[in-house]
């Protein structure tokens, strides 16, 4: 008798990281209720899913209410992917919203945030307790429902991975480098400038478990290619698959790096090493997106 033969899931190659999580700051006292955020039907601009509360005791008519302070489960209509809820005073997450406020990163993002984030009466932390082997799905799934959370909740959407604040509508691009996934959603590049010039990096490769990248000794007018070859090169490992050690990618090699431990702390990491006739700078000028 011949075996039955099973489909294997499709993925992409990697996963979620236990870790990747977003939280939202909402400046509204009152909050959304479930329903407004995600129900079966997607009614009322809400996200197409099922929601409820984890406190004992609590009730389906619950979710017409208000949320309030607590845990939730959030899961998509197929229930591939499941997301956790906690609901707090920003002061119990251990963010200081005053501290923020007069800090130099609110200077960086404007008058709009830095004031939302001040306001702050709660602040929502979502993470993955499952997600769908295509990852994909789940990346959507997750972001729509910060989005449409932070939006009922006149909120700004942090990203402590990839060292980024969001207004709601700015969490998902329109239109997208890929329908699949686009890198910009959930990876950011970060600048230092050394004594041996400046390095370029990418924050948010380790949500799915994979390494980071970086480049180093470039020059300072560098940032703007930098940053467009860094976060070409996500887009291709998101789409294609995991980065492999000692392949070209454009005019750069993948070697291992990450040997600054103050800043990566144990953070597997990849750099992007020319060719040895070739400086960094140079090599990223021979680079045609």
């Amino acid at each position: 008798m011949r075996a039955w033969r099973f489909k294997k899931p499709v993925t992409p190659g990697f996963g979620i990281a236990k870790d990747y999580y977003l939280s939202v700051l909402a400046s509204s006292a009152t909050l959304p209720s479930m329903l407004q955020v995600l129900n079966p039907k997607g009614d009322i601009g809400a996200v197409v899913g099922f929601g409820a509360p984890l406190a004992s005791g609590a009730s389906k008519d619950d979710l017409a209410l208000p949320l309030k302070h607590g845990a939730y489960v959030l899961a998509s209509k197929d229930q591939k992917t499941v997301l956790k809820m906690l609901l707090m005073p920003p002061q119990d997450a251990g963010f200081d919203t005053e501290a923020f406020s007069r800090s130099l990163v609110a200077l960086d993002y404007g008058v709009d945030i830095s004031e939302r984030v001040r306001s702050a009466w709660h602040l929502a932390q979502f993470t993955f307790e499952s997600h769908d082997p295509a990852v994909y799905p789940s990346l959507d799934f997750l972001l729509d429902v910060v989005s449409t959370f932070g939006s009922r909740a006149d909120g700004v959407v942090a990203d402590p991975i990839s060292r980024r604040y969001l207004l709601p509508p700015q969490v998902r691009l329109f239109p997208r480098a890929d329908e699949k996934v686009d890198a910009r959603e959930h990876v950011s590049v970060q600048f230092r400038l050394l004594s041996s010039g400046l390095h370029a990096y990418t924050l948010g490769m380790q949500k799915f478990a994979q390494p980071e990248f970086e480049i180093t000794g470039l020059l300072e007018t560098d940032q703007i290619a930098s940053a467009t070859y860094l976060m070409a090169l996500c887009q291709t490992v998101l789409v294609t698959g995991p980065a492999k050690l000692g392949l070209a990618y454009g005019p750069f090699q993948l070697s291992e790096g990450g040997f600054d431990m103050q800043l990566w702390q144990g953070v597997p990491v990849y750099e992007m090493l020319p060719d040895r006739t070739m400086l960094s700078s140079e090599a990223l000028m021979s680079w045609n997106p």
